[in-house]
């Protein structure tokens, strides 16, 4: 029995990419008709599953995000975070490599300016700290569509994919409407797992190797 010819990289990489772009665009649309009672209700159940792990029990600095209105809403994981006087840490897109900096937006007592991003959300202004990546104990992360092994789909810009490695010392937590866990993620070079995804039905913990090729 002859066996199929292996795909070379560059094609496997095109077609990943053209799956991850459709799967981007479905999930997009889908998430957009969930009316905003049903977005807080679902994020209320994360924002529990995400406080029951024992690494945002231990975690000094969270680095968490300004969510999107149809996003997993954060605001009230910042407001957990404060109460514990945890360092919150924004992430803030910039020019230089890999694209994306931590800033502080709660340091104890103190809240730092923010400003509208260019993405329409609220993210610290040039005033506040930056804070190292080595710092973070937990890096909350969005996603589009995730499977049970890390492997998630971002809004295609790669920022967290280049940053996350740099972020070694931390635990990197998706959150997701549970909608969005899909079968398989298709992998490209670059790719990386998260530990631990929070949806509002689930909570797993990844086994999938760092480097997804």
């Amino acid at each position: 029995m002859s066996m199929l010819p292996e795909i070379p990289d560059e094609l496997r990489d095109q077609l990943a990419f053209r799956a991850k772009r459709e799967l981007r665009k479905r999930l997009r649309a889908v998430r957009s008709t969930m009316p905003p009672a049903a977005v807080a209700e679902r994020s209320a159940r994360i924002t529990e599953r995400v406080l029951s792990l024992d690494v945002w029990k231990r975690a000094r600095t969270v680095a968490l995000f300004s969510s999107m209105p149809d996003e997993v809403q954060c605001a009230s994981l910042v407001a957990a975070a404060r109460e514990s006087e945890k360092r919150v840490a924004l992430p803030v897109v910039v020019d230089e490599a890999p694209g994306l900096i931590f800033r502080a937006g709660w340091d104890g007592a103190k809240a730092y300016p923010t400003a509208m991003s260019a993405y329409g959300i609220d993210e610290p202004d040039e005033s506040a700290p930056t804070i190292a990546y080595g710092e973070l104990d937990m890096v909350l992360v969005p996603a589009l569509a995730v499977d049970d092994l890390g492997h998630r789909i971002g809004y295609g810009g790669g920022y967290y994919d280049r940053t996350l490695p740099l972020c070694a010392s931390a635990a990197w937590v998706a959150v997701a409407f549970d909608f969005q866990m899909v079968a398989e993620v298709p992998t490209r070079a670059g790719d990386v797992a998260v530990h631990a995804i929070a949806t509002d039905k689930r909570l797993l913990h990844c086994s999938a190797p760092q480097d997804s090729r």
